[in-house]
């Protein structure tokens, strides 16, 4: 069976990978970092951080007042020393019948760069009505805006963190 990867990154020149892991590390706050895209996610089982937390999240409301996209997602495995969560989407109404998702916040490269990368990548079913290519960039759209998101929120002193 065919099987979709992809991957989209966005770097964050000013703002040090443990900085923006402590902003992004919640499960169930993407839609202070998707604004726009994401409207509500919430906790609806489980302990955030913990393997088989599971949100809820949609997109603004369309003309009939129905979020136009939704989805319950499953946290599989949270890692902070590593700043990655892996997640599957386990119900959606875009068509996703197995999704697996990854979100990293890496270091910059060792020759001398300073912020981070946030990186998401993706495998996947395919889905109908989308490429391959239109779903790493409709996460390429997504990473994009919380990168620019992070990037603009008040930095805090690393030894607070």
């Amino acid at each position: 069976m065919e099987q979709w990867e992809g991957k989209a990154s966005a770097k964050l020149p000013t703002t040090k990978a443990d900085e923006a892991w402590s902003l992004l590390s919640s499960f169930c706050s993407l839609h202070l970092w998707l604004p726009g895209l994401v409207e509500t996610c919430r906790k609806i089982a489980g302990a955030e951080g913990q393997p088989g937390c599971v949100r809820y999240c949609a997109s603004p409301p369309g003309d009939d007042g129905k979020p136009v996209i939704w989805a319950y997602e499953e946290l599989l495995a949270f890692d902070p020393a590593r700043r990655c969560f892996e997640y599957e989407v386990a119900d959606n109404n875009i068509g996703l019948k197995r999704y697996v998702a990854t979100f990293k916040v890496l270091l910059p490269p060792s020759n001398g760069e300073g912020g981070c990368q946030l990186e998401w990548s993706f495998h996947c079913d395919p889905v109908s009505g989308w490429t391959e290519d239109s779903l790493a960039a409709f996460l390429q759209t997504g990473i994009d805006a919380m990168a620019k998101k992070v990037e603009e929120a008040p930095k805090v002193p690393l030894y607070m963190i």
